[in-house]
This record gives structure tokens, C-alpha cells and sequence, in this order.
């Protein structure tokens, strides 16, 4: 009886070593932690990047798209980012200027952010093609 009741006080300090390395990744070479997306906001967002990526791009849609990954992930910055580029790309800047404001609040000094932020503030012809740099 004593045995399981160690063995299982043993796993229960040691954790799951291996959950915890599965969340690390590298962003633009700094290591972070975040666990996965739930999968209907990553499906939203890969809808919304489709949409960014046709010719023409199909602004509608990217926002739709990003507005129904924020509604499942709130708390990512990379969505709000996302936003930003859509509604800098409709011509909303202070949306967009709001949307990066909330992801540098989730995450100071994201790089993605800080990048869409600094082209938002340059002159409309460099802005353009700022925009096709950040594309994936």
C-alpha cells in the first residue's frame, strides 16, 4: 500500500517535463512558452492569412476570419497583429493602431507588432511595400 502511495506522490512533484517543452518555441530568436492554439482559432487565422494572400486580397474575409480567431484566442498577440494588417490594409489606421497597442499589452516589445507599428508611421509609398514584407 505504501509503494503506490509513493510512486504516485513521486509523479504527481516531478509534472510533465515533457508538456512543458512541447510549449517552448523560438519567435524571431527569443524562446517563449505558449501552449498550442485551440484549433478553431488557428483554422480562423490560416482562413484569414488565405484570404490576405489572394489576388486580389479578399479584406472582407481576412477580417471575418481574424475576428473569429480572436473570439476563440483573445489573449494572442499574433492575431492582434493580424488585425492591425488587415485594417491598416482597409485604410483604418486607428483601428489598426489599436489593435497593435493591445498586442504589445499582451506581449511588450513583439517583434511582428513593433515591425507593423513602425511601417503604419512611415510615408504611404514605403508603408506598401512594408506590408508585403510582412507576409508569411
Amino acid at each position: 500500500m505504501l509503494v503506490p502511495l509513493i510512486v504516485l506522490s513521486c509523479v504527481a512533484c516531478y509534472g510533465d517535463p515533457y508538456g512543458k517543452a512541447r510549449r517552448l518555441h523560438y519567435v524571431d530568436d527569443q524562446l517563449v512558452e505558449s501552449g498550442p492554439p485551440p484549433p478553431r482559432a488557428y483554422e480562423a487565422y490560416l482562413r484569414a492569412r488565405l484570404a490576405l494572400e489572394r489576388d486580389p486580397q479578399d479584406l472582407a474575409s481576412a477580417r471575418e476570419q481574424i475576428d473569429e480567431a480572436l473570439r476563440w484566442d483573445p489573449k494572442e498577440p499574433q492575431l492582434w497583429t493580424t488585425r492591425a494588417e488587415v485594417q491598416w490594409l482597409m485604410g483604418d489606421l486607428p483601428g489598426a493602431e489599436a489593435s497593435l497597442a493591445r498586442a504589445l499589452d499582451l506581449r511588450p516589445g513583439y517583434p511582428a507588432a513593433t515591425q507593423l507599428r513602425a511601417s503604419l508611421r512611415e510615408p504611404a509609398s514605403a508603408s506598401a511595400s512594408a506590408a508585403a514584407e510582412l507576409t508569411p
